[in-house]
């Protein structure tokens, strides 16, 4: 459980997961049995959850599957096993995942403001970001080198060139990918809207942080 949310949907939620990948099941099934599905059901699933949603839930139902196969078993049994695969699904496993990214944060939060700065060893960020700091005043959109990392990547070039201009015009929303996302110092310097793959993925933010959370600390740097 606690692999789930660093190898697999940081935020999964394992009753919704094993329900939608279940209901997809029984369409699969039916498609080979020549049963149709109920088209209600169908429908409604399709109206909640768009066909990435679907795909991301079943994707998460197969890796977790294949990790610990008995609960397919408790999954597909009688009333007995599947009550007992609820009680494991949300009283152990979702709350071992919460607990695994609050330990993760919890580590992680002494260690934003070394990570941040492009080259740590040289110079950190101006201005200083200290952990036992209580303000916000400066933290996030609000310190000038974290509002660059933070902007969505196709308006970072934008930033970069003057960020007084754009400074509380960009408008953050949940869908865009952060320019620490992507490599380059300063984060996304070198993205091409005409190939969004290049780079993705190989911030030296983010690179810091895996080696923080999946090899150690000391393997960050």
């Amino acid at each position: 459980a606690r692999w789930i949310p660093r190898a697999i949907d940081m935020f999964c939620s394992l009753t919704d997961t094993f329900r939608i990948a279940m209901l997809m099941e029984e369409e699969e099934a039916s498609k080979v049995s020549g049963h149709s599905e109920d088209e209600d059901v169908k429908a409604q699933r399709d109206q909640v959850l768009g066909k990435d949603a679907q795909e991301r839930h079943m994707r998460n139902y197969s890796k977790i599957l294949l990790g610990a196969p008995y609960l397919r078993k408790l999954a597909h049994g009688n009333v007995k096993q599947q009550t007992e695969l609820h009680a494991i699904l949300t009283e152990k496993m979702q709350v071992i995942m919460g607990q695994a990214r609050s330990d993760n944060a919890s580590h992680l939060k002494n260690c934003v403001a070394q990570y941040a700065a492009p080259d740590p060893s040289d110079k950190g960020l101006e201005p200083p970001i200290y952990a036992d700091n209580k303000s916000r005043a400066l933290l996030g959109v609000n310190h000038p080198q974290l509002a660059a990392m933070l902007c969505p990547i196709k308006h970072a070039k934008a930033y970069h060139e003057d960020p007084k201009k754009y400074n509380g015009v960009i408008r953050i929303h949940s869908a865009a990918w952060p320019a620490f996302i992507y490599e380059g110092t300063p984060p996304g310097k070198d993205f091409d809207p005409d190939n969004v793959q290049e780079g993705f993925s190989k911030g030296y933010y983010l690179k810091r942080v895996f080696h923080h959370i999946f090899t150690s600390p000391s393997s960050a740097l």
